[in-house]
């Protein structure tokens, strides 16, 4: 029976030391990674915890890349924009003078190249497509066979060919960036503020040999009106150019709110995950010298057989 129950001991040391040996390994590893497991199934309780802030990083980090995507957009917009506002205030700052002379060029020559210019411009074609066609980002915009000839100061040029330049639609790019939170941005090619600027552009380029002629008071009335159509234009990319700008500030404050929550999840992840070196060292040390306490047992066990428990005779 003393046997047996020698046996029973060591079988029930060793299967403790495999015990103790598993949470050593799994001590090491923590110190070794700093964190207390790589797997789900080792963290407890805190694994649901740990799902959900991984969740919410990732939620907001694909916010932030379709924030990134927009701003980039709003920009694009912002630089044609500008680019057209000052091509074309350049442009209206030389009227009437340079609509009565032909040196160095005519007026129409000058119309048809700065109407190409804002064509091109509007044509711009961005990560998504092209930024001023509305929601019809696979199709150019801006189509010159539509364009009136002769022009026309009075009749908007706005419409989808034959009867303007326009092949978008009015429906603005939008996106979701938050939460119940989706904002429409950017600028459509049929814009007023564009508009009149291809109109007027479109009456001087198409203008027949000759004129204006200065001396002629339905040219000047004319050019009088072109140059109203141009300020007016000017102004309009103006107010466009400043709400780009607004939208690009909000669309910089959710970008921190997002990143400023990754941070945070981020921090709470580090906090459950991580282990402290020193307790866990210390933690594989007590376990070190519980095995070690284990072995001499069994190794004692070990020594044991029935002559120890014979009588002595």
């Amino acid at each position: 029976m003393s046997t047996i129950s020698t046996l029973a001991r060591q079988n029930l040391f060793l299967q403790s030391i495999a015990q103790l040996q598993t949470q050593a390994n799994t001590l090491e590893s923590q110190v070794s990674k700093g964190i207390k497991s790589t797997q789900l199934s080792g963290l407890g309780a805190s694994a649901a915890e740990i799902t959900n802030l991984q969740n919410e990083v990732s939620q907001n980090q694909s916010y932030l890349d379709t924030i990134s995507t927009v701003q980039q957009n709003v920009q694009e917009n912002s630089t044609v924009l500008s680019n057209i506002e000052s091509a074309v205030t350049n442009f209206t700052s030389g009227l009437p003078d340079s609509a009565f002379t032909t040196s160095p060029n005519t007026i129409q020559t000058t119309a048809k190249q700065l109407l190409q210019e804002v064509g091109d411009f509007i044509n711009t074609q961005g990560a998504n497509g092209y930024i001023f066609s509305g929601s019809l980002t696979g199709t150019a915009p801006f189509d010159t066979s539509g364009l009136p000839n002769p022009g026309s100061l009075t009749s908007s040029v706005s419409g989808a060919p034959p009867s303007g330049y326009y092949t978008g639609n009015n429906t603005a790019a939008s996106a979701t960036i938050d939460n119940n939170l989706t904002i429409q941005y950017g600028v459509t090619g049929n814009n007023p503020a564009l508009e009149n600027i291809i109109r007027v552009l479109n009456f001087f380029a198409n203008l027949p040999p000759g004129s204006p002629n200065a001396n002629s008071p339905t040219d000047q009335a004319n050019v009088g009106q072109a140059q109203t159509l141009l300020t007016q234009g000017v102004a309009g990319l103006q107010q466009a150019i400043g709400k780009l700008a607004s939208q690009t500030s909000e669309l910089s404050q959710v970008q921190h709110q997002h990143q400023g929550m990754i941070t945070l999840a981020q921090t709470n992840l580090t906090n459950i995950e991580a282990v402290d070196p020193a307790t866990v060292i210390s933690q594989l040390n007590q376990l070190e010298t519980t095995m070690q306490a284990s072995f001499t047992t069994i190794s004692d066990l070990q020594k044991l057989s029935l002559v120890n428990y014979l009588p002595v005779g």
